[in-house]
């Protein structure tokens, strides 16, 4: 009875919240989904209750959700984590996640922010949407950042990197966008102004 009430309590909780809220079994089948994912994702609770949750994450992001979702279930409570998940219009919704394994149901809690609105980069009037899809969430902030006379520690610092993950990211973000620095950059913008 008790365990019920609780069951009920936490239910509660959960559909009251104004984030998405997933259960996700061990092999990856999503069991429970608050109503807010309507909102979210334009799905209801009963077009994801059931599906495997890779479905929904857009598939360039899929190998470093594993990742993320192998290091929950291992028992590590984790905290901002982002992925896009396919809204069913075809955008795709950026995502913010809190999330760790409830080892006595073996379920893992994933709590999800819609943070789209924060990750369109400013500058994607000076850049191709072609070109910015390239990239992943993380290089678009640290693009947006290239893109002021912020140093590569000053970039790392503020995006909460180690300055070897910043580098990578750096080089990782010329390479996909076909420069050779920050002045192939600057006039990679540059070029795509003189098209508008």
């Amino acid at each position: 009875m008790i365990e019920r009430l609780a069951e009920e309590a936490v239910l509660t909780l959960a559909n009251s919240l104004p984030e998405m809220v997933f259960l996700v079994d061990k092999t990856g089948k999503i069991r429970y989904a608050n109503a807010v994912c309507n909102d979210t994702l334009g799905l209801s609770q009963r077009d994801i209750i059931g599906q495997a949750m890779l479905e929904l994450v857009v598939p360039r992001d899929r190998d470093r959700t594993i990742s993320e979702a192998t290091m929950v279930m291992a028992g590590n409570k984790r905290a901002g984590f982002e992925n896009r998940y396919q809204h069913r219009d075809g955008s795709d919704i950026h995502l913010s996640w809190s999330a760790h394994w409830l080892g006595r149901h073996q379920l893992r809690l994933g709590v999800a922010r819609d943070v789209t609105a924060l990750r369109q980069p400013a500058c994607n009037h000076l850049i191709p949407a072609a070109l910015l899809d390239l990239l992943d969430p993380i290089e678009q902030q640290v693009l947006l950042l290239l893109l002021t006379t912020a140093s590569e520690n000053q970039i790392a610092g503020r995006l909460g990197l180690s300055a070897p993950t910043t580098h990578a990211c750096i080089a990782s973000i010329f390479r996909k966008l076909g420069v050779r620095g920050r002045f192939g950059l600057m006039s990679l913008c540059l070029g795509s102004i003189e098209t508008i």
